[in-house]
């Protein structure tokens, strides 16, 4: 299947979160703190076969729409994180392709993302709390960045059961709830239809949905251990 059409290009935009007021006593009233909205930029991964495993550089290019406006092409990125279109990406390969974009766009090596193989739920959770709130490393920078995520499709939204491994970024969560049922993520999907996705370019889920994708991952994968790129 060939495309000849142009490739799509969504822009999400949110309201800039409100810091919150200090308060003299804690309450049971959620702060915004609890809820983070990136201002995103989804570029959609061809709709054809030799596409169908870009599934990293679509995430990839998410992460880096936080960073600058002049967001690399998907075939770009491609080159630059040494895609194998039969495969796909290896995490290692997309942290070296984010890292020397992000030297490149900010000047510095200070916002250095690395892959790790993540087995608990507390730490995937400070994880997103940390970089997408833009605190840690990213202080500096003003604002937060996405996490980027290794799952299995087949319990995600769109796939209709179908299996694969699979990339997204996950550029929003509300922890509100305060339990993995309650709590909710939001993350991009760039895959189409060759793909085996058959859904929207944003999707929001449960935490614990979240966690289960990407343990279904853990179990199914050896090849490749990054689970997590943040």
């Amino acid at each position: 299947m060939t495309s000849n059409a142009a490739t799509r290009q969504i822009r999400v935009m949110t309201t800039p979160r409100p810091t919150p007021a200090p308060t003299p006593t804690p309450t049971s009233t959620p702060t915004a703190s609890r809820t983070v909205q990136l201002s995103v930029q989804i570029e959609l991964e061809p709709n054809d076969y030799a596409h169908r495993n870009y599934c990293a550089e679509g995430a990839i290019a998410v992460l880096l729409s936080t960073w600058t406006t002049s967001v690399p092409s998907i075939d770009a990125i491609g080159v630059a994180a040494h895609v194998v279109e039969s495969y796909g990406t290896i995490g290692a390969n997309a942290v070296q392709a984010i890292n020397a974009y992000l030297e490149q766009i900010t000047g510095t090596a200070n916002y250095v993302y690395t892959g790790t193989h993540v087995t608990s739920l507390p730490l995937f959770q400070s994880q997103l709390e940390t970089d997408l709130s833009g605190d840690g490393r990213f202080t500096a920078a003003g604002h937060g960045s996405p996490v980027l995520v290794h799952v299995m499709t087949a319990t995600l939204p769109g796939w209709a059961g179908y299996q694969a491994q699979h990339m997204i970024a996950v550029f929003g969560y509300n922890l509100a709830a305060g339990t993995p049922d309650g709590d909710t993520v939001t993350y991009a999907e760039s895959a189409g239809s060759v793909a085996g996705h058959n859904g929207p370019a944003v999707e929001t889920i449960s935490l614990a949905a979240l966690w289960a994708a990407m343990q279904n991952y853990n179990t199914d994968i050896t090849t490749d251990p990054v689970t997590v790129i943040s």
